[in-house]
């Protein structure tokens, strides 16, 4: 736990050094609702990508983005909205079922607010990418590929996410990663190390995940999608947070898409080539800019 408390505090200052141009918007009526906006230098309004934090769903905070990565997109003329959004704490509290529809519509009222009142804030709504690492990355595919389904997304251009989970359907995930993942039924209010019960509660579920998971979502048409992942396809380490990171989430979900006629831009082994990370973000940049 020190190392842990020690390993936050130095990323919180790390992040920090930083500050936003406009710090806590409030983009909804919740005390989690509260947006940071980072600007480049020059005369808006600027294209600008959403970043999502990580943490499960169950902890994590804007605070965390990178700042190499907020660094980056600055220098290339696009502001950054780093979001906080409910957890699944909240979501209980709010009575809210399955509990990760509350970080996923919060989600979507970031981008809606970004659309809405962009302009007010130097931003311009037509040009968003949004993207997040592990579980906001899954935020972050659900947001664009939802939007698609449901309506035309013309302001958000590109989707991308580091380290993503691609999927809740139990049984994708243990077909894409390993049978023995233990991920995902938090996601519907269930102990998140009892899987078994997960499975056997997946008839139960599959109107949801039809609904949340982008697996399900991805189609023709789709918003540009870029997936990166610290291990390479080949790494077989099985301990539970190189499963819940695996690229094979990306794999699968690449297949899954190119089956409905979309090509998604897979990058894995980026721990061993950050060069990686470069083409990540040119991605999300490039369709902003254009």
């Amino acid at each position: 736990m020190l190392c842990l408390c020690v390993l936050v505090g130095m990323h919180l200052a790390f992040a920090g050094l930083r500050g936003p141009e406009i710090r806590d918007i409030a983009y909804g009526p919740g005390t989690s609702n509260r947006m940071d906006i980072y600007k480049p230098s020059g005369a808006g309004p600027f294209p600008v990508i959403i970043y999502i934090h990580g943490g499960g769903w169950w902890n994590g905070d804007k605070r965390f983005i990178s700042r190499d990565d907020l660094d980056y997109m600055l220098s290339k003329g696009v502001a950054v909205a780093a979001i906080n959004y409910r957890n699944l704490v909240e979501a209980d509290r709010d009575r809210i079922f399955p509990p990760v529809l509350a970080p996923l519509e919060d989600t979507k009222a970031a981008y809606e607010y970004l659309v809405r009142n962009g302009a007010g804030v130097g931003i311009d709504g037509r040009r968003i990418a949004a993207y997040g690492g592990s579980a906001g990355g899954f935020n972050a595919l659900w947001l664009g590929l939802s939007l698609q389904k449901n309506q035309p997304a013309e302001g958000l251009r590109a989707i991308g996410g580091i380290d993503a989970q691609t999927t809740i359907d139990p049984f994708e995930m243990r077909d894409w990663v390993s049978p023995s993942i233990n991920y995902g039924g938090h996601a519907f209010g269930l102990p998140e190390e009892d899987f078994s019960s997960f499975l056997a509660r997946r008839e139960n579920f599959l109107g949801y995940i039809a609904a949340l998971s982008p697996s399900y979502l991805v189609g023709a048409g789709s918003p540009p999608t870029v997936l990166l992942y610290s291990e390479d396809l080949q790494h077989t380490q099985g301990d539970h947070m190189s499963l819940v990171h695996s690229p094979q989430f990306g794999s699968g979900f690449a297949r899954a898409a190119r089956k409905s006629g979309q090509e998604v831009t897979l990058l894995d082994g980026a721990s061993g080539n950050r060069e990686r990370y470069t083409t990540f973000f040119d991605f999300l940049i490039a369709h902003v800019l254009n």
